[in-house]
């Protein structure tokens, strides 16, 4: 639905199908246990880690569900992810659903875990795995997505922003959320909307602040 909004906006054609199969889609929402699953059927095996895709759905797409089903579905990535941390792509993400379920201490270690560890000297190129976990891994990086995560948790995730085509004074969304001995993420300079801004998000505020420096 939001592919075919701003396609309009943007003057292309999305086509008929798109709302077709926006209507057609469901998450897969265990009702029972009140938790977004991967998809539908899916268990946590003893070989690996719940992958959290569910919780990075909830995180990077802003699928509206129940505040309690929300927390259910971060708890439990946070639960399962000592058997998923060191591996690529959402390990960087795994903090940021610690804070948001209010666990600073294990939200400081999986950031540690999920993301320092990955960073490699001398020139802290960010790996794919994490040679802690991972020590017989081949090495590769800079790994973009490592990186990715990690912007996304700071600019996103830990100050409670949710871009969105309403207002940028709107976006301020939840009280910003940060791992434990963290007071704050701030960028002095962004682009909004061809503007300049800064974001200043503090622990213990209601809301992160982005504001125009025009």
């Amino acid at each position: 639905r939001q592919g075919a909004e701003l396609a309009g906006a943007v003057g292309a054609e999305p086509g008929a199908a798109w709302a077709e199969i926006a209507g057609r889609l469901a998450l897969p929402l265990d009702r029972r246990k009140k938790i977004l699953r991967n998809y539908d059927g899916h268990r946590v095996t003893d070989e690996k880690g719940d992958t959290p895709e569910a919780a990075a759905a909830l995180f990077l797409f802003d699928n509206d569900v129940a505040t309690e089903i929300e927390e259910t579905t971060f708890r439990r990535s946070v639960e399962a992810a000592d058997g998923y941390v060191g591996s690529p792509m959402l390990s960087a993400l795994l903090g940021l659903f610690a804070a948001r379920v209010g666990d600073r201490d294990r939200a400081l270690e999986l950031f540690e875990r999920g993301f320092a560890e990955f960073a490699l000297e001398p020139f802290a190129v960010t790996d794919e795995y994490s040679p802690e976990m991972f020590p017989d891994k081949p090495r590769a990086g800079p790994f973009t997505a490592n990186l990715g995560g990690f912007l996304s948790a700071c600019l996103y995730g830990f100050t409670g922003l949710r871009l969105g085509p309403d207002a940028p004074s709107s976006w301020c969304v939840r009280a910003p959320a940060l791992p434990a001995r963290w007071r704050g993420v701030e960028v002095e300079r962004i682009w909004v909307r061809g503007r300049r801004a800064r974001l200043v998000a503090r622990q213990g505020d209601q809301l992160a602040q982005l504001e125009s420096t025009y």
